[in-house]
């Protein structure tokens, strides 16, 4: 009976070492999912921060493009820039919304908003940017009137950049004395 009380507890230490074992198995595998989970996590972090590095390094690589632009424009004379405003405003015909102003026109041409003012106030019969920028305004509206028949008055104010029709009405009577309407009609009279 020993060999059999022996090999019984031989066996029973061989289940006792499965069990161990299978427990032991059950927390590597537990370990491995939280290890997998983790690694998946930092793996995320680790895109956001490269994603983060990227776009930082962009932005500086645009303040830096800015600083120079800033840079070489101061570097103009002041007539050199006040014709490559004057081209890239009125050339390109940008679209001149009421919002812009002083601010656009100094990023547009790269400089800052003080040589602008400066620029403006010492070089030109407009004396400020705003005033300037009105007068192309004015220019865009009377030319639509003049080739645009079929446009409304409102939708002329908004195309050339006013805040409203009254803006436009004003600014029309205030340079030549007459209404939007008027102006119309005698620049486009009815043929019989």
């Amino acid at each position: 009976m020993t060999t059999i009380e022996g090999k019984d507890r031989e066996l029973e230490q061989l289940r006792e070492e499965v069990q161990r074992l299978k427990e032991s198995n059950r927390k590597l595998i537990e370990g491995s999912e939280q290890l997998l989970a983790r690694n998946m996590m930092l793996s995320e972090k680790l895109d956001i921060y490269y994603e983060v590095r990227r776009r930082v390094e962009w932005q500086k690589e645009l303040v830096h493009k800015h600083r120079e632009l800033m840079a070489h424009a101061d570097l103009r004379d002041d007539e050199e820039l006040l014709a490559i405003i004057e081209t890239r405003i009125e050339g390109d015909e940008i679209p001149l919304p009421p919002e812009f102003g002083l601010r656009e026109v100094a990023e547009l041409v790269g400089t800052t908003q003080q040589r602008i003012v400066n620029l403006y106030k010492q070089n030109t019969i407009y004396h400020t940017v705003d005033k300037y920028l009105d007068y192309l305004r004015l220019l865009r509206a009377l030319q639509m009137l003049k080739e645009k028949p079929a446009y409304n008055i409102e939708a002329i104010a908004k195309d050339a950049g006013f805040n409203s029709v009254r803006t436009l009405h004003r600014k029309i009577m205030d340079s030549i004395g007459m209404t939007p309407g008027q102006f119309r009609d005698i620049t486009n009279p009815i043929e019989l």
